[in-house]
């Protein structure tokens, strides 16, 4: 009878699915999609107003973006933890325009943010 081997001593245990779900990473990207306005009363000024909103929508397209590569990235690495995956399955995953796409996404929308965030500080001073 084979025994699963124990993990070596001071390694972490592989983390279950749900509790992945749980990291930092992921509920600060949820907390940002569902971003509705700031409460800092520092950036609560009229002459910047309109960067707030801009900078408060830049970070909700960012973190959809990045929900959107990161779903590539789940596919990608269920795909190579399958034990029956096949050479044409990889190539297909390999080839998916979207995710290049969705790469784009992302970069252009930091860009923004962080556009915007320079416009805000420059305007605050």
């Amino acid at each position: 009878m084979n025994r699963p081997q124990s993990p070596p001593p001071g390694s972490r245990p592989p983390e279950a699915p749900q509790d992945r779900r749980r990291t930092p990473r992921r509920r600060l990207r949820d907390r940002i999609a569902s971003l509705d306005r700031t409460t800092n009363q520092a950036l609560r000024r009229p002459e910047i107003a309109n960067l707030v909103m801009i900078v408060e929508d830049d970070l909700r397209q960012t973190a959809l973006a990045l929900g959107a590569v990161e779903q590539y990235l789940g596919q990608a690495h269920g795909l190579l933890e399958r034990p029956d995956v096949t050479p044409p399955e990889l190539a297909e995953m390999a080839r998916d325009p979207d995710v290049i796409a969705r790469v784009d996404d992302l970069a252009e929308n930091l860009a923004n943010l962080r556009r915007t965030m320079s416009r805000m500080a420059a305007a605050m001073k």
